[in-house]
């Protein structure tokens, strides 16, 4: 079958796609702005998960900045020359329909995907396939489910073929928002998306996954929908990004596209040594780090670091503390392999003199048992610690957790999984279920001593949309403690037996807070 390339099918449609010298990446922020019918407008914002071009800043904002030469090299390879080639018409490099870019924790992945999504969006709008795209987030309970990215995939793709929505209102008019939230929500999607795919005036589209393996709900069923999209139009091509036990493999050749290109990071040793050379650059101009020990460093790091980037920054970041003479001596205490290296940093906590190591594990309780990321406010009221204990205790966990924003995380998905998995033998003996158990009680007991009558010292009649919380707020410290989920002792571990514990805003900003919950009314 030939396919008329993405050139000549947006042929005399500048008018409707805008500038010719646009990119993809100007014309979806335009179409954001774009007045909308009304109901048009509502369903686009309840869709709304969110932006995933925000989240893609905030994600490379978080990391380390993103080098040409770490990304670049996989745009020079027949893979991708075959990823991105639309034309099936006697060429030399056969069109592919998807995109795995599959490699263990911290190879790179989740970088090398921004690069590649970043070279796709500058594309002129009027000659390049459009692009809808999104980054699960296994530390935050929003983001790591198959709806949220049904939801923005389709998000992204109404921004830019608006007349694809007829397929999506008269579920939205019949439902409303609760379309999107309730329990078959991932199933109503799915059929919607699925008719958008075969609707004939769907022009050329890339769908980008990053970390696949992040999906926690429903990623089968959403695995069995990519399969199927392939064989629904032939506009549609995937970029996934996952760790290598996701069994893509097997889903996409029982769908009989021949359609699956492997590219496994774990082999590629060029750009972690590019990596390693920038960081070396920078800790040039640290302390006592000559020419010699920069020779010493960097023969100590590559020998361990085994193609993976997360590694290599945890020991950039702990050299940053450590004066030139000591640097080689330190990083030949650090075993090679993320797992090891995270055991190595635990010991180190146990063995710190500046605070108690048990406050460090606590913070590392709240941290891998929170649902989302935390202000460091919430998290002194979550640990029962003062806020500047708070901010030491996280400094002192560096190699776990990151801060942006005051904003509190876990460094990456695979030090969620080792404080997972060595729970009861590193953090807390007693299991996950009485750190939750822990968190509902210091929560409920924050609420219970912090609220008081009319916080906000509101004028009787307020209305909310005109209201500009203080600054600053007082309810902040408490406000993931609105809504703590926990698994109580004794209860089997399964999302089933989470509760809520929930002082609704409307409530406290009334006045109305005579009641707050206890553990014993929870249920």
């Amino acid at each position: 079958m030939n396919l008329t390339s993405p050139e000549h099918a947006t042929k005399g449609m500048e008018t409707w796609h805008g500038d010719v010298h646009q990119t993809l990446q100007d014309f979806i922020s335009v179409q954001k702005d774009t007045h909308r019918d009304k109901t048009e407008s509502a369903c686009r914002r309840d869709l709304r998960v969110v932006d995933p071009q925000h989240d893609m800043e905030r994600i490379e904002k978080s990391k380390d900045e993103l080098l040409d030469d770490v990304y670049k090299w996989i745009l020079r390879t027949q893979e991708y020359a075959a990823f991105t080639n639309w034309d099936s018409s006697g060429s030399n490099c056969p069109p592919r329909r998807l995109l795995w870019i599959k490699g263990h924790a911290g190879t790179g992945k989740t970088m090398l995907m921004i690069g590649l999504i970043r070279q796709l969006l500058q594309q002129p709008v009027t000659a390049s396939p459009k692009l809808s795209f999104f980054f699960c987030q296994g530390t935050n309970e929003a983001l790591n489910n198959a709806t949220a990215v049904l939801r923005s995939l389709i998000w992204l793709l109404l921004l830019q073929q608006p007349y694809l929505i007829s397929h999506l209102l008269q579920k939205y008019k019949e439902s409303g928002a609760d379309l999107f939230k309730d329990q078959n929500a991932f199933f109503a999607l799915s059929e919607v998306f699925q008719n958008m795919l075969k609707d004939p005036q769907l022009s050329f589209i890339y769908l980008a996954i990053d970390a696949l393996d992040e999906c926690a709900e429903w990623r089968s069923k959403l695995i069995d929908l990519i399969s199927t999209s392939l064989t629904l139009s032939q506009n549609v091509k995937w970029l996934i990004s996952s760790r290598p036990e996701v069994d893509l493999l097997a889903a996409l050749k029982d769908s009989g596209t021949n359609s699956l290109i492997e590219l496994d990071t774990q082999y590629l040793a060029e750009p972690v040594n590019i990596y390693i050379d920038h960081k070396l650059t920078i800790l040039k101009r640290s302390f006592g780090y000559n020419d010699s020990v920069l020779a010493e460093v960097s023969r100590e790091v590559r020998k361990r670091a085994e193609n993976t980037f997360l590694w290599v920054a945890l020991v950039f970041k702990e050299l940053e503390e450590v004066y030139g003479w000591y640097a080689v001596e330190r990083i030949k205490e650090m075993p090679p392999g993320l797992s090891e290296l995270y055991n190595h940093m635990i010991t180190r906590i146990e063995n710190e003199r500046k605070i108690k190591p048990q406050d460090c594990k606590t913070v590392l309780v709240v941290m891998s048992l929170a649902f989302r990321p935390l202000a460091i406010s919430e998290l002194s009221v979550l640990s029962d610690l003062p806020l500047d204990m708070a901010e030491t205790a996280v400094k002192m966990c560096g190699s776990f957790l990151t801060v942006a924003n005051k904003t509190v995380n876990l460094i990456h998905q695979s030090a969620k999984d080792y404080l997972e998995d060595n729970f009861k033998l590193r953090l807390q003996a007693a299991g996950p279920a009485q750190g939750h158990s822990e968190i509902v009680r210091r929560s409920t007991n924050a609420m219970s001593s912090m609220l008081r009558r009319n916080i906000y010292n509101l004028d009787f009649g307020f209305k909310p949309k005109n209201m500009i919380p203080p600054d600053p707020d007082p309810l902040a410290p408490i406000r993931y403690s609105w809504q703590v989920r926990a698994l109580w002792p004794g209860l089997p571990h399964t999302p089933q037996h989470r509760t809520f514990v929930r002082a609704p805003p409307a409530l406290l900003l009334s006045g109305c807070v005579s009641y707050i919950p206890s553990p014993s009314t929870a249920f």
